[in-house]
């Protein structure tokens, strides 16, 4: 299986007898790139998907999960941070907990992500 994933060009990873795919992408919020955040692939248990999620960090606008996702259903969860602050205590935060979903195919894949600017509006007052 391994030697499939390197001769075919997809990044897939299997750990145990689950199979998972790379996604990577852009992020953006009021068209530019988020500086900073975080982005969740949660398999939608609604829709009869289960595995692990998958996750990334979004640096610059984009994101490369660290040990990909499996395919099917998934519901997506995105923060965003302006990254501005030199004090950790200050609340730099753009949006949070924005949920959207996507059906990601049984191959590694692009997706890209624009967030909506009503989801500045759900963040937690300072």
């Amino acid at each position: 299986m391994a030697a499939a994933c390197l001769v075919s060009g997809t990044a897939c990873m299997k750990r145990g007898s689950v199979q998972r795919y790379g996604v990577s992408g852009t992020v953006t919020f009021r068209g530019v790139p988020v500086p900073t955040g975080t982005i969740a692939f949660e398999p939608d248990a609604r829709q009869g998907n289960d595995g692990p999620a998958g996750y990334a960090d979004i640096v610059a606008g984009r994101y490369r999960t660290h040990l990909g996702a499996v395919g099917g259903p998934h519901l997506v969860r995105i923060t965003g941070a302006s990254g501005d602050a030199e004090d950790e205590l200050v609340d730099t935060t753009l949006f949070r907990d924005y949920v959207t979903t996507c059906d990601l195919p049984g191959q590694a894949t692009t997706l890209d992500f624009d967030v909506p600017e009503d989801a500045a509006k759900r963040r937690r007052p300072r």
